[in-house]
């Protein structure tokens, strides 16, 4: 497959394109799922049957007397733990290390205020969060390799990244500032506010506290109180009084999204080591329990994700970091809340959208090469007792992970340029002996449906990329980071792209605005699906597609969804029924498209690719398949479309390709199409 392939197989960390597409906007709201039809009920395939209510808040509240101190709360070895340091493996001390060494020598960047005002002026974010997540991941650089090293060597210089830090404004994002009354510009201190950045600042600040707070005396005895009276002020001290937050849950209004859980267990582990007082102590964690509660009542009942792959590590996977938090914190009590069937089922959907290698089934917000990290899969998969999903994470980490060799290793443990969770870097840095030595087996998931959100994987063979691999969505266009792309597909051959679903561009101010579908990665028309008369799909939560219907036998694998419901009345569709069939008996994919208009108009369909496609009178050519058409009702054109964004050229390479096969003036139609190997 040549470029595209070649990307395909590169190694790519949780960088700051993937981790940050987690983390701007809500989209969405709670109407979505009262709206949603009869059609969605979760049925036997999903395993479970939604979420449990009230879970954490059951489990640990009654259990306050348990809630260990600071002192005695112990997730991780502290750095007097010699034993278990010396125990990381030689290879990954070596690059933290190295990591440490040019960390040291390096100058701290200055933050200025005309940075964190260019947001507002032009919407440009890249700059100042550049010097944010560069000063972040700078400590947590040098804090890592004094826990390896032990010789006080970076000290001096940890002390003064913390110091810079306390002295910043805010510890967000300018573009999270709409929080705070003043709007986005610049920081009002006098309004503390708290978004995904915030916290994660905090929760890295009480780790270094955690880690090394003895030894941070020996430069300062100011240091550790310094950052405790920050943090307390900045954050603690604002969750504990407030609860208007959007994110939080508890005041009513949209639905929320990844930020809760990502906020939350951040939030936990700044309280378990920052926290003196008791009692406020104690009503944080109940009050996170109640928070993230929120979160698990509104996730899909079938215990999807309904913001896609690449934000289930910062969706499901935060939500299992504060269920770890919470059972750490409390002795190891309340441990069932890992084990339940739906954070069970929550975990396992990662493998369930797996296509092979590091390419996952992206919809909405999503690049289709933002895979996870592989020692979250491996811990999330040994928690919760499913075996499966911790192979599959020692399988990934062995290649692209903690227990691979190299450059791949040295990469694993490099940001990018992005933000660092130090929380996930300390539990990959000793996850890397276990799960160097842990059962191992890629995920290659022959079928899955996940009926609420209207998701369907199928493969030709279970445990094999080989033959075509066809996915396809139907969830509402109002739901969290969606698309306008309501029951489009994407399939791929042999582990390569054939028709995709493009992605997303780099955020910006317009993402999360009001010509958020002005950007042409969010409409229909970019996507697999028909325009109708020059018409498009709609967004918000009335518009998706309907009447889904999923059959499998090993045979065959059969999804059936009407597309009306997901346009506007302007399209004066009726009906159109989309069929889409894998067919393993014949290894090939059957696509039918049956509609009925109000008008006669002509249809065009779009089909996305990655690669120059050859057209002739009848067919597409896309690589090593063939879609084959009746050459009377339709004439297929194609047009290539440069590519500027670094997100998709990431994914993409230079270019991808819009296929449109064109009707002719038509009131209704039955179109059969089918692909094959060619």
């Amino acid at each position: 497959m040549g470029k595209v392939c070649k990307r395909f197989c590169i190694v790519e960390r949780m960088n700051r394109r993937s981790f940050l597409a987690a983390g701007v906007g809500i989209v969405g709201t709670r109407a979505a799922r009262a709206r949603m039809p009869s059609w969605a009920a979760v049925s036997a395939d999903a395993g479970v049957s939604g979420p449990p209510i009230s879970l954490l808040e059951k489990t640990f509240v009654p259990m306050a007397a348990s809630l260990l101190s600071a002192d005695a709360w112990r997730p991780i070895p502290k750095f007097a733990d010699r034993t278990a340091w010396m125990a990381v493996p030689q290879d990954v001390r070596d690059v933290l290390v190295q990591r440490a060494e040019a960390a040291n020598n390096d100058a701290w960047p200055i933050m200025l205020a005309t940075e964190e005002l260019e947001y507002q002026r032009n919407g440009n974010r890249t700059r100042f969060e550049a010097i944010t997540f560069g000063r972040r991941g700078r400590l947590s650089d040098l804090v890592l390799g004094e826990c390896i090293t032990g010789e006080g060597k970076y000290l001096d210089q940890i002390a003064n990244g913390l110091w810079l830090i306390c002295e910043e404004s805010f510890w967000g994002v300018p573009a999270h500032l709409g929080a705070q009354k003043a709007g986005v510009g610049l920081a009002d201190e006098a309004e503390p506010v708290i978004e995904l950045f915030g916290a994660e600042t905090a929760a890295t600040l009480a780790w270094v506290v955690y880690l090394l707070g003895d030894r941070l005396g020996s430069v300062s005895k100011l240091l550790v109180s310094r950052i405790q009276m920050e943090t307390k002020r900045r954050i603690l001290d604002v969750y504990f009084e407030r609860s208007q937050f959007g994110w939080m849950g508890l005041g009513g209004g949209g639905h929320v999204n990844n930020w809760n859980p990502w906020i939350n267990s951040n939030i936990l582990t700044a309280t378990m080591v920052l926290e003196p007082d008791a009692q406020q102590r104690a009503q944080l964690v109940a009050k996170v329990c109640k928070s993230v509660d929120v979160f698990l009542a509104e996730y899909s009942p079938d215990a999807g994700c309904e913001e896609g792959p690449n934000y289930w590590s910062r969706s499901a996977a935060s939500f299992f970091d504060c269920c770890t938090t919470l059972v750490s914190a409390h002795g190891g009590k309340g441990g069932a809340v890992l084990t339940h069937p739906f954070t069970r089922a929550m975990g396992h959907y990662i493998a369930d959208v797996h296509i092979a290698k590091n390419l996952y089934v992206n919809y909405g917000d999503a690049h289709v090469d933002s895979a996870p990290e592989p020692e979250v899969v491996y811990a999330y998969g040994k928690a919760c007792g499913d075996a499966k999903l911790a192979e599959f994470g020692a399988f990934d980490a062995a290649w692209r992970g903690s227990a691979a060799e190299g450059a791949v290793l040295r990469g694993t443990f490099s940001n990018g340029g992005g933000p660092v969770s130090l929380s996930r870097e300390l539990a990959k840095v000793f996850a890397a002996a276990p799960i160097r030595v842990a059962p191992k087996r890629d995920a290659l998931v022959r079928d899955a449906w996940y009926p609420r959100l209207g998701l369907m994987t199928a493969r030709q063979t279970e445990g094999s990329s080989d033959g075509f691999y066809v996915a396809l969505q139907a969830a509402s266009n109002g739901r969290s980071h969606g698309h306008n792309d309501s029951g489009s597909f994407i399939v791929f051959q042999g582990g390569e792209p054939v028709f995709i679903d493009v992605g997303v561009e780099a955020y910006t101010a317009k993402t999360f605005s009001k010509e958020r579908y002005d950007i042409w990665t969010m409409q229909s028309a970019f996507h697999n699906l028909p325009t109708i008369g020059g018409v498009m799909q709609h967004d918000g939560d009335a518009f998706q597609a309907s009447e889904v219907k999923y059959e499998k036998t090993d045979a065959r694998t059969t999804v059936r969804t009407n597309l009306a419901t997901a346009y506007p009345k302007q399209a004066g569709v009726k009906r159109w029924m989309r069929t889409v069939v894998l067919d393993r008996a014949s290894r090939r994919v059957e696509i039918e498209e049956e509609f009925a208009l109000a008008n006669t108009v002509p249809v065009e369909l779009s089909l996305m690719t990655a690669r120059e496609p050859s057209l002739t009178s009848g067919s597409v050519k896309v690589g090593g398949a063939v879609l084959a058409f009746d050459a009377t009702q339709l004439t297929a054109t194609s047009e290539k479309i440069v590519l500027t964004d670094a997100s998709l050229r990431h994914c993409w390479g230079e270019a991808v390709w819009r296929v449109k096969l064109t009707s002719k003036a038509v009131e209704g139609g039955s179109w059969k199409m089918m692909l094959t190997a060619g």
